[in-house]
Protein backbone atom coordinates (compact mmCIF):
# COMPACT_ATOMS: atom_id res chain seq x y z
CA UNK A 1 0.00 0.00 0.00
CA UNK A 2 1.32 3.48 -0.69
CA UNK A 3 1.31 5.95 2.47
CA UNK A 4 -2.06 7.20 2.32
CA UNK A 5 -3.52 4.04 2.32
CA UNK A 6 -0.68 2.84 5.14
CA UNK A 7 -2.22 5.47 7.34
CA UNK A 8 -5.83 5.31 6.64
CA UNK A 9 -5.39 1.78 6.91
CA UNK A 10 -3.46 2.55 10.90
CA UNK A 11 -6.32 4.63 11.62
CA UNK A 12 -8.85 2.04 10.77
CA UNK A 13 -7.19 -0.99 13.08
CA UNK A 14 -6.74 1.66 15.71
CA UNK A 15 -9.83 3.67 16.16
CA UNK A 16 -7.91 6.81 16.03
CA UNK A 17 -10.02 9.73 16.33
CA UNK A 18 -7.28 12.00 13.87
CA UNK A 19 -6.41 11.64 10.03
CA UNK A 20 -3.86 14.14 8.60
CA UNK A 21 -3.08 13.81 4.93
CA UNK A 22 -1.77 16.80 4.21
CA UNK A 23 1.02 17.34 1.31
CA UNK A 24 0.27 13.71 -0.02
CA UNK A 25 -0.37 14.89 -3.41
CA UNK A 26 -3.94 13.69 -3.82
CA UNK A 27 -5.98 14.98 -6.71
CA UNK A 28 -9.31 12.50 -4.73
CA UNK A 29 -10.13 10.97 -1.74
CA UNK A 30 -9.51 7.44 -1.17
CA UNK A 31 -13.39 5.75 -0.93
CA UNK A 32 -11.41 3.83 2.13
CA UNK A 33 -11.72 6.92 4.31
CA UNK A 34 -15.72 7.12 4.09
CA UNK A 35 -15.35 3.94 6.58
CA UNK A 36 -13.61 6.39 8.89
CA UNK A 37 -17.15 7.39 10.62
CA UNK A 38 -15.46 8.00 14.77
CA UNK A 39 -12.99 10.51 12.99
CA UNK A 40 -13.88 13.92 14.84
CA UNK A 41 -10.55 15.64 13.19
CA UNK A 42 -9.24 15.70 8.95
CA UNK A 43 -6.90 17.49 7.46
CA UNK A 44 -6.36 17.56 3.97
CA UNK A 45 -4.02 20.77 3.46
CA UNK A 46 -1.98 20.88 0.38
CA UNK A 47 -2.94 18.43 -2.03
CA UNK A 48 -4.62 19.17 -5.43
CA UNK A 49 -8.38 18.70 -4.66
CA UNK A 50 -10.63 20.05 -7.11
CA UNK A 51 -13.49 18.56 -5.95
CA UNK A 52 -15.42 16.38 -3.01
CA UNK A 53 -16.89 13.69 -2.82
CA UNK A 54 -20.84 13.99 -1.11
CA UNK A 55 -19.62 11.08 1.07
CA UNK A 56 -17.67 13.49 2.89
CA UNK A 57 -20.96 14.57 4.45
CA UNK A 58 -21.71 11.10 6.28
CA UNK A 59 -18.22 11.42 8.57
CA UNK A 60 -20.81 13.35 11.06
CA UNK A 61 -18.21 13.05 14.11
CA UNK A 62 -15.75 15.46 12.68
CA UNK A 63 -15.56 18.62 14.58
CA UNK A 64 -12.90 20.01 12.53
CA UNK A 65 -12.42 20.09 8.47
CA UNK A 66 -8.78 21.43 7.11
CA UNK A 67 -8.73 21.72 3.03
CA UNK A 68 -6.54 24.42 2.59
CA UNK A 69 -4.51 25.07 -0.16
CA UNK A 70 -6.37 22.27 -2.59
CA UNK A 71 -7.85 24.02 -5.72
CA UNK A 72 -11.34 23.08 -5.03
CA UNK A 73 -13.96 25.51 -7.07
CA UNK A 74 -17.25 24.09 -5.73
CA UNK A 75 -17.93 22.36 -2.34
CA UNK A 76 -20.70 19.58 -2.22
CA UNK A 77 -23.81 20.33 -0.48
CA UNK A 78 -23.43 17.73 1.82
CA UNK A 79 -20.69 19.56 3.74
CA UNK A 80 -23.75 20.93 5.37
CA UNK A 81 -24.20 17.13 7.06
CA UNK A 82 -21.06 18.04 9.46
CA UNK A 83 -22.77 19.93 12.09
CA UNK A 84 -20.53 19.30 14.34
CA UNK A 85 -17.95 21.19 12.58
CA UNK A 86 -16.28 23.95 15.02
CA UNK A 87 -12.82 24.44 12.65
CA UNK A 88 -13.23 24.57 9.20
CA UNK A 89 -10.83 25.81 6.87
CA UNK A 90 -10.96 26.45 2.99
CA UNK A 91 -8.22 29.40 2.87
CA UNK A 92 -6.06 28.89 -0.62
CA UNK A 93 -8.74 27.22 -2.90
CA UNK A 94 -11.13 28.60 -5.80
CA UNK A 95 -13.66 29.11 -4.78
CA UNK A 96 -16.13 31.91 -6.44
CA UNK A 97 -19.34 30.26 -4.42
CA UNK A 98 -20.57 28.33 -1.15
CA UNK A 99 -23.28 26.09 -0.39
CA UNK A 100 -26.27 27.83 1.21
CA UNK A 101 -25.96 24.62 3.34
CA UNK A 102 -23.09 25.67 5.38
CA UNK A 103 -25.27 27.72 7.55
CA UNK A 104 -26.20 24.24 8.71
CA UNK A 105 -22.85 24.37 10.45
CA UNK A 106 -23.85 26.62 13.28
CA UNK A 107 -21.57 25.40 16.34
CA UNK A 108 -18.55 26.90 13.88
CA UNK A 109 -16.38 29.09 15.97
CA UNK A 110 -13.22 29.55 13.26
CA UNK A 111 -14.05 29.88 9.48
CA UNK A 112 -11.07 30.51 7.31
CA UNK A 113 -12.41 31.30 3.70
CA UNK A 114 -9.12 33.34 2.89
CA UNK A 115 -7.62 33.12 -0.33
CA UNK A 116 -10.76 32.12 -2.76
CA UNK A 117 -12.54 34.23 -5.26
CA UNK A 118 -15.82 34.89 -3.34
CA UNK A 119 -17.50 38.24 -4.65
CA UNK A 120 -20.91 37.53 -2.32
CA UNK A 121 -21.45 35.46 0.24
CA UNK A 122 -24.50 33.25 0.87
CA UNK A 123 -27.28 34.57 3.82
CA UNK A 124 -26.92 31.16 5.15
CA UNK A 125 -24.02 32.10 6.50
CA UNK A 126 -25.65 34.49 8.90
CA UNK A 127 -26.68 31.11 10.82
CA UNK A 128 -23.38 30.65 12.21
CA UNK A 129 -24.14 32.72 15.57
CA UNK A 130 -21.51 30.92 17.40
CA UNK A 131 -18.58 32.22 14.61
CA UNK A 132 -15.73 33.79 16.87
CA UNK A 133 -13.16 34.11 14.31
CA UNK A 134 -14.16 34.52 10.64
CA UNK A 135 -11.37 35.56 8.02
CA UNK A 136 -12.26 36.82 4.43
CA UNK A 137 -8.82 37.74 3.58
CA UNK A 138 -7.96 38.41 -0.63
CA UNK A 139 -11.47 37.62 -2.07
CA UNK A 140 -13.46 39.64 -4.52
CA UNK A 141 -15.92 40.92 -2.21
CA UNK A 142 -17.33 44.52 -3.20
CA UNK A 143 -20.04 44.69 -0.55
CA UNK A 144 -20.90 43.13 2.83
CA UNK A 145 -24.39 41.79 3.83
CA UNK A 146 -26.42 43.22 6.74
CA UNK A 147 -26.58 39.88 8.27
CA UNK A 148 -22.91 40.10 9.21
CA UNK A 149 -23.98 41.59 12.42
CA UNK A 150 -25.94 39.13 13.18
CA UNK A 151 -22.16 37.30 14.42
CA UNK A 152 -22.92 39.00 17.38
CA UNK A 153 -19.94 36.35 18.95
CA UNK A 154 -17.25 37.47 16.63
CA UNK A 155 -14.06 38.56 18.22
CA UNK A 156 -11.92 38.82 14.73
CA UNK A 157 -13.14 39.37 11.39
CA UNK A 158 -10.53 40.24 8.53
CA UNK A 159 -11.42 41.78 5.65
CA UNK A 160 -7.81 42.36 4.04
CA UNK A 161 -7.26 42.66 0.83
CA UNK A 162 -10.92 42.62 -1.14
CA UNK A 163 -12.74 45.33 -2.77
CA UNK A 164 -14.82 47.37 -0.59
CA UNK A 165 -16.04 50.53 -0.63
CA UNK A 166 -18.26 50.47 2.64
CA UNK A 167 -19.12 49.02 4.91
CA UNK A 168 -22.72 47.67 6.78
CA UNK A 169 -24.07 49.85 9.77
CA UNK A 170 -24.73 46.56 11.37
CA UNK A 171 -20.99 45.76 11.69
CA UNK A 172 -21.21 48.37 14.82
CA UNK A 173 -23.23 45.59 16.39
CA UNK A 174 -20.45 43.21 16.86
CA UNK A 175 -19.49 44.48 20.61
CA UNK A 176 -17.19 41.65 21.01
CA UNK A 177 -14.84 42.31 18.43
CA UNK A 178 -11.22 43.07 19.06
CA UNK A 179 -10.19 43.16 15.94
CA UNK A 180 -10.93 44.10 12.51
CA UNK A 181 -8.55 44.29 9.75
CA UNK A 182 -9.38 46.34 6.83
CA UNK A 183 -6.08 46.93 5.08
CA UNK A 184 -6.19 46.64 0.77
CA UNK A 185 -9.76 47.84 0.12
CA UNK A 186 -11.83 50.42 -1.24
CA UNK A 187 -12.88 52.49 1.46
CA UNK A 188 -14.58 55.79 0.85
CA UNK A 189 -16.56 56.35 4.02
CA UNK A 190 -15.83 55.43 7.27
CA UNK A 191 -18.97 54.59 9.59
CA UNK A 192 -19.37 56.26 12.78
CA UNK A 193 -19.06 53.20 14.89
CA UNK A 194 -15.41 52.78 13.98
CA UNK A 195 -14.17 56.81 13.66
CA UNK A 196 -15.65 56.34 17.65
CA UNK A 197 -15.49 52.91 18.90
CA UNK A 198 -17.62 54.07 22.15
CA UNK A 199 -20.68 54.27 20.49
CA UNK A 200 -20.69 50.44 20.03
CA UNK A 201 -22.49 48.14 22.66
CA UNK A 202 -20.51 46.73 25.17
CA UNK A 203 -21.65 43.55 27.44
CA UNK A 204 -21.16 44.55 30.85
CA UNK A 205 -20.81 42.23 33.83
CA UNK A 206 -21.53 39.27 32.53
CA UNK A 207 -21.17 36.42 34.39
CA UNK A 208 -17.64 34.13 34.82
CA UNK A 209 -16.18 30.73 36.15
CA UNK A 210 -13.71 31.11 38.51
CA UNK A 211 -12.02 27.94 38.78
CA UNK A 212 -8.95 27.41 41.48
CA UNK A 213 -7.82 24.14 41.10
CA UNK A 214 -10.71 22.06 40.55
CA UNK A 215 -13.55 24.05 42.57
CA UNK A 216 -15.16 26.18 40.22
CA UNK A 217 -17.17 29.84 41.88
CA UNK A 218 -19.42 31.60 39.78
CA UNK A 219 -18.49 35.76 39.52
CA UNK A 220 -21.06 37.97 38.73
CA UNK A 221 -19.80 41.36 40.33
CA UNK A 222 -16.58 43.24 40.86
CA UNK A 223 -17.22 42.40 44.73
CA UNK A 224 -16.90 38.66 43.91
CA UNK A 225 -14.20 38.89 41.64
CA UNK A 226 -12.34 40.64 44.57
CA UNK A 227 -12.93 38.13 47.00
CA UNK A 228 -11.62 35.42 44.34
CA UNK A 229 -8.69 37.13 43.39
CA UNK A 230 -7.71 37.97 47.37
CA UNK A 231 -7.40 34.16 47.39
CA UNK A 232 -5.50 33.03 44.51
CA UNK A 233 -3.00 30.35 45.24
CA UNK A 234 0.00 30.28 43.42
CA UNK A 235 -1.39 28.41 40.74
CA UNK A 236 -3.38 31.16 39.69
CA UNK A 237 -7.13 31.40 38.96
CA UNK A 238 -8.50 30.80 35.33
CA UNK A 239 -11.67 32.94 34.49
CA UNK A 240 -13.71 31.58 31.88
CA UNK A 241 -17.01 33.06 29.90
CA UNK A 242 -20.13 31.86 30.23
CA UNK A 243 -20.18 30.27 26.89
CA UNK A 244 -17.11 28.36 27.40
CA UNK A 245 -15.03 30.10 24.49
CA UNK A 246 -12.76 32.71 26.13
CA UNK A 247 -10.47 32.39 29.44
CA UNK A 248 -7.91 34.66 31.23
CA UNK A 249 -5.66 32.74 33.65
CA UNK A 250 -4.74 35.43 36.41
CA UNK A 251 -1.32 34.75 38.48
CA UNK A 252 -0.72 37.08 41.61
CA UNK A 253 2.88 37.79 42.81
CA UNK A 254 3.87 41.30 43.60
CA UNK A 255 5.73 42.24 40.51
CA UNK A 256 6.13 38.76 38.82
CA UNK A 257 1.99 38.88 38.30
CA UNK A 258 1.00 37.36 34.76
CA UNK A 259 -2.12 37.00 32.34
CA UNK A 260 -2.78 34.05 29.70
CA UNK A 261 -5.50 34.64 27.47
CA UNK A 262 -6.70 31.86 25.55
CA UNK A 263 -9.68 31.28 22.97
CA UNK A 264 -10.75 28.98 19.76
CA UNK A 265 -7.71 30.70 18.10
CA UNK A 266 -5.88 32.56 20.13
CA UNK A 267 -3.18 31.72 22.86
CA UNK A 268 -1.30 34.76 24.03
CA UNK A 269 0.89 36.07 26.54
CA UNK A 270 0.49 39.09 28.94
CA UNK A 271 3.70 42.01 27.99
CA UNK A 272 3.08 44.82 30.22
CA UNK A 273 1.39 48.21 29.75
CA UNK A 274 -0.28 49.02 26.58
CA UNK A 275 2.60 51.85 24.90
CA UNK A 276 1.48 55.39 24.36
CA UNK A 277 -0.60 54.86 20.66
CA UNK A 278 -0.78 51.30 20.34
CA UNK A 279 -3.91 50.30 18.71
CA UNK A 280 -6.11 48.66 20.65
CA UNK A 281 -5.91 44.72 20.53
CA UNK A 282 -2.61 44.89 18.84
CA UNK A 283 -0.22 42.10 19.74
CA UNK A 284 3.80 42.93 19.93
CA UNK A 285 3.98 40.52 16.55
CA UNK A 286 1.95 43.14 14.99
CA UNK A 287 3.82 45.66 16.49
CA UNK A 288 7.31 44.44 14.86
CA UNK A 289 5.87 45.42 10.94
CA UNK A 290 4.00 48.69 12.82
CA UNK A 291 6.36 50.81 14.71
CA UNK A 292 9.94 51.53 14.24
CA UNK A 293 10.80 51.18 17.80
CA UNK A 294 8.43 48.11 19.01
CA UNK A 295 7.76 47.64 22.85
CA UNK A 296 9.36 43.76 23.24
CA UNK A 297 12.73 43.47 23.93
CA UNK A 298 14.16 41.24 21.69
CA UNK A 299 13.05 38.94 18.87
CA UNK A 300 12.64 35.43 20.40
CA UNK A 301 12.24 36.67 24.10
CA UNK A 302 10.18 35.46 26.70
CA UNK A 303 7.28 38.48 27.92
CA UNK A 304 8.09 39.63 31.11
CA UNK A 305 6.28 39.45 34.36
CA UNK A 306 3.54 42.37 34.94
CA UNK A 307 2.33 44.06 38.59
CA UNK A 308 -0.32 42.50 40.45
CA UNK A 309 -2.36 45.92 39.91
CA UNK A 310 -2.36 45.27 36.29
CA UNK A 311 -3.11 42.02 36.18
CA UNK A 312 -5.83 42.62 38.95
CA UNK A 313 -7.22 44.94 36.26
CA UNK A 314 -7.14 42.95 33.93
CA UNK A 315 -9.36 40.35 35.27
CA UNK A 316 -11.61 43.18 35.99
CA UNK A 317 -11.78 44.14 32.31
CA UNK A 318 -12.72 40.80 31.32
CA UNK A 319 -15.37 40.61 33.47
CA UNK A 320 -16.92 43.55 32.32
CA UNK A 321 -16.47 43.67 28.19
CA UNK A 322 -15.90 39.63 28.28
CA UNK A 323 -12.92 40.23 25.79
CA UNK A 324 -9.78 40.45 26.16
CA UNK A 325 -7.91 43.02 28.18
CA UNK A 326 -6.53 46.07 26.79
CA UNK A 327 -5.00 47.44 29.87
CA UNK A 328 -1.98 45.26 28.59
CA UNK A 329 -0.28 44.13 25.63
CA UNK A 330 0.01 40.51 24.26
CA UNK A 331 2.58 38.35 22.61
CA UNK A 332 1.73 35.71 20.99
CA UNK A 333 2.87 32.27 23.16
CA UNK A 334 6.05 30.43 21.61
Amino acid sequence: MDGTADQIEAVRRSGASSLDLSGHSLGTLPESLAELTGLTRLILVDNQLSALPEWLGNLTALTELGLGNNQLTVLPESLGNLTGLTWLGLSGNRLSTLPESLGNLTALTWLDLSGNRLSTLPESLGNLTALTWLDLTDNELSALPEWLGDLTALTRLDLTNNQLTRLPESLGSLAALTRLDLVGNRLTVVPQWLRDPTTRRQPVNAPVQAWIDDTCTTVTGATDLDDVLDRVPSSGVSLVSEDGVRSLHVTLDGGRSGLVWEDERDVLLSWGPVPPGAPPGMTAGDAEYVFSDPWFTVEGAEPGEITEGLARQAAHEFLGTGRRPSNVQWVDKP
